[in-house]
């Protein structure tokens, strides 16, 4: 771990070039969702279908994830993991203008999906090994959210449906390639493989009751019980998220009647939210424990499909809720990257990272979005978005069983008895 308070510190740099290419994949997995008022006129997909072409891609995201976080610590090329990642997924960004009809659209979002999914736990395990501990919990928030929600929540929906508008959704996919190729020169170029250290190899943050120094062997990731609740909140948030994202901007234009113009504003709001508690959250867990935010931002998380669905105000007020209704991206990060890594071995981070996104992407994108598309054909379109509210507050009950991970919490507890041993797993 390389440790330097500089702004141009190669800790910032691999902040800095990690988070660009998180952003710049976000906006490739979103710009679906933006485009989809476009594209169900042209393909006849039905609301159904819509949900079902989200969910395949959550399939092959949440299986790559595991696989890819896991490979890349037992392989230790998670450089070169990185820069095939980005090169691939922007190459199937491009191939989804060519879709001729929801079969093909299918096929072509969850290969994209299966290239996607090693990104975050190999890129997030290259950001652990390069973090100070002061700034774990920042880190790892602005690389998930920061970057990701201002390329692909804020400036996306405006940039997308414009170019839309213009030149067609066809097009709009096409040049998504462009940023891919650039991210992947900067990662060749300027990230070095992180090297283990003995301390890292054997290292457990909070010991959960073994020896360091112990073998560890892929499957101990599920002896922790923080990583079971992170899982079971990640089926919660996950669908939470995509369904708000996957059905927003048809209930905004089909139901309320807005224009993909203003839509696109509205969603860009939903970007300017995610993006500043995106580090927000992580950054005062570091201060005020993650147990305690996890809990408050699930409750907050509530407000933002609920005012989708009733608020009817003036569009600068809606926008104003829509901005403290979408904060859960914050807990997102936690739950994640922040508490996994400060659960398990610094060795298995990544696999850790990668199951606690592989389940909720797994059970809750694929299942549970699934459903919510089914309910939508039934009960309109306000069905997904009502369970996207109630899964928020399921995420916020569960975490009040979290332990806490927080180094500056642990450090107090410790004080406070210096001869109890910090053991997550009970």
């Amino acid at each position: 771990m390389r440790s330097s308070s500089r702004w141009w510190s190669y800790e910032n740099a691999v902040l800095g070039i990690l988070s660009l290419g998180w952003g710049f994949l976000f906006l490739e997995r979103m710009d679906i969702n933006y485009l989809m008022p476009f594209m169900v006129k042209d393909l006849h997909l039905s609301n159904a279908e819509v949900g079902f072409v989200a969910a395949g891609f959550s399939l092959t995201w949440s299986l790559s994830g595991y696989f890819g976080g896991y490979f890349g610590d037992i392989l230790g090329k998670r450089k070169l993991l990185l820069i095939i990642s980005v090169l691939a997924f922007s190459l199937c960004s491009f191939i989804t203008g060519l879709a001729t009809g929801f079969l093909l659209l299918v096929v072509f979002r969850m290969v994209m999906g299966m290239l996607e999914g090693p990104f975050f736990p190999v890129g997030t395990s290259i950001l652990l090994a390069e973090s100070t501990y002061s700034r774990r919990g920042f880190n790892l928030g602005f690389l998930q959210n920061f970057s990701s929600n201002i390329l692909g929540g804020m400036i996306g929906p405006v940039v997308i449906v414009a170019i839309a508008t213009a030149v067609g959704w066809r097009y709009t996919f096409f040049f998504t390639i462009i940023p891919g190729i650039v991210v992947a020169l900067l990662m060749w170029r300027f990230i070095k493989e992180p090297k283990l250290t003995r301390e890292d190899a054997s290292e457990l943050v909070t010991h959960g009751g073994k020896q360091q120094g112990e073998k560890i062997r892929p499957w101990t990731v599920f002896k922790y019980r923080n990583m079971i609740l992170c899982m079971i909140i990640s089926v919660c948030l996950i669908p939470w998220y995509t369904l708000l994202f996957t059905y927003a901007p048809l209930y905004l234009t089909q139901t309320r009647g807005l224009s993909p113009h203003i839509m696109s504003y509205v969603m860009s709001i939903v970007g300017v939210s995610a993006a500043v508690w995106g580090f927000v959250v992580p950054m005062l867990s570091d201060r005020w424990g993650r147990k305690s935010m996890m809990i408050l931002f699930c409750l907050i998380s509530i407000i933002g499909p609920v005012s989708v669905l009733y608020l009817h105000a003036a569009l600068w007020f809606f926008m104003v809720v829509i901005f403290i209704g979408c904060a859960g991206t914050g807990g997102m990060a936690l739950y994640m990257s922040v508490i996994p890594s400060e659960t398990v071995p610094r060795k298995i981070a990544g696999a850790a990272i990668g199951l606690a996104m592989a389940s909720g992407e797994f059970v809750g994108g694929v299942g549970i979005v699934s459903a919510g598309g089914v309910l939508a054909n039934h009960y309109g379109l306000a069905a997904p978005l009502l369970m996207s509210a109630a899964f928020a507050l399921v995420a916020a009950l569960v975490a009040i069983f979290l332990t806490e991970t927080a180094p500056i919490k642990v450090k107090a507890r410790l004080a406070s008895a210096p001869e109890a041993q910090v053991n997550l797993d009970v």
